[in-house]
Order: structure tokens, then C-alpha cells, then sequence
């Protein structure tokens, strides 16, 4: 990342990020994404995340906005009684409704579940697709910009808590983690972000990859 980049106003961020996002060979992709994956990638692991042609469709919303003068965006914590991902902390977002494109999607569900009011949004760009193996889902990323912090009104059947993280935060490759577990008698490397609100790992982390390696190449 460009030393100057965190002392530039929000509005000059915002532009370069958007300049960025207009061209995707400036997008890491799969490189980036696999940073945070859970399982080993190899050349067999990796097919894995390649979207079959009836995989399910699904919009997720990178919120950026204004806060004490900080560039932030939002994570949920998904309650236990939704159908997918119980529990985690994710982007905003969900299922493609039929006769909706993903970017709609992406501001419907942003809505729906965090109350916020999408109207003056400002679409910066999307990031490349990621595919789920475990809920079937391919997501569609977008960015969005807020300008101030929104208000937030909780879907409380689908969200426990939002959290605010800064860019900082998302950068700081210090907060970057890795844990040993088992399941089902195989051990697994899991990284994460630890941010001081909340650990995110999985399918939201690989996705803040790649809009992490964005700023830093910034």
C-alpha cells in the first residue's frame, strides 16, 4: 500500500479504490482468496472452490463508510436460527431472489438484515465471484459507498450484532491469525482476522482477502 493512502481524506480513498475496482486485472482472484482458506490448497483441494453450473446464486455488501475519520465497512454476527453459516460472522447479504440481479440482491439483503437505508449508496465496483463449497453458494461481492456511518436497524432472526471495522484493521497484517483444530480426526490450519470487535474466518475471510490485497497493491 501507498505510504500516503491512510493520510488521504475519505473522498481520495474512495476514488482510488474505485479507479482500482474498474478494471479487473487488478483484481487477485483465486490468489488472493486462497490466503484464507481452511483446508490445504493443492491441485486437488482447489476444484473444490470452482462453481458448478447449478450452484446457487448469492449477493454479499462491502459497506464502506466514514466513521472519526476512518474508512470502515460492516460484519454481522449471524444468529443461530438462520438456515446457512449459523453463527459466523459474515458480510451482509444472501440468496439471489428469482428475477433479481445480484447487485439489487446485494442492497435487498443489506437492508433486510442490518436495516440500513441503501438508496444513496454509491456502487464502487465488485470483486471476483467466490464459491462456497459447504452452502453450495456462489457469491457475488460488491462495494458499496455510505458516505457517513448509516444508522442500522438489526433483523434480529438473522443477525446477533454488527460490527464496525476499520480498513486499518483489515490491512494490518498483524491482525492475520492461524489455529489448529481437529475434526473428524483431521487436523486443519485455520487463519483469521482477529479484528478487536470480532474473528472472522472461512468463506467472509477469503472474500476481505481479496479486498485487502486491493488496498495494499493501492
Amino acid at each position: 500500500m501507498c505510504l500516503y493512502f491512510m493520510d488521504l481524506k475519505v473522498d481520495k480513498k474512495i476514488a482510488l479504490i474505485k479507479k482500482r475496482l474498474s478494471n479487473k486485472s487488478f483484481l487477485g482472484g483465486w490468489d488472493s482468496q486462497k490466503k484464507m482458506a481452511v483446508i490445504p490448497i493443492n491441485s486437488i483441494t482447489e476444484k473444490a472452490f470452482i462453481a458448478p453450473k447449478d450452484a446457487r446464486q448469492a449477493s454479499v455488501a462491502i459497506i464502506l463508510f466514514e466513521e472519526k475519520d476512518k474508512l470502515c465497512f460492516f460484519l454481522t454476527k449471524r444468529t443461530t436460527e438462520v438456515e446457512h453459516h449459523k453463527g459466523q460472522i459474515s458480510l451482509p447479504g444472501g440468496a439471489i431472489d428469482n428475477h433479481e440481479t445480484a447487485v439489487d440482491a446485494s442492497l435487498r439483503e443489506s437492508n433486510e438484515e442490518i436495516g440500513v437505508d441503501v438508496a444513496s449508496f454509491e456502487l464502487l465496483g465488485k470483486l471476483s465471484n467466490f464459491y462456497t463449497p459447504v452452502s453450495y453458494f456462489n457469491i457475488h461481492p460488491f462495494i458499496w459507498f455510505a458516505g457517513g456511518k448509516p444508522k442500522i436497524n438489526i433483523n434480529l432472526q438473522e443477525v446477533d450484532e454488527v460490527y464496525s471495522i476499520s480498513i486499518n484493521e483489515l490491512t494490518n497484517e498483524k491482525n492475520i491469525s492461524s489455529k489448529n483444530i481437529q475434526k473428524s480426526g483431521v487436523n486443519f490450519i485455520v487463519p483469521s482476522f482477529r479484528f478487536s470487535s470480532c474473528v472472522c474466518w472461512g468463506a467472509t475471510a477469503m472474500i476481505l482477502s481479496e479486498f485487502k490485497d486491493l488496498i495494499l497493491d493501492l
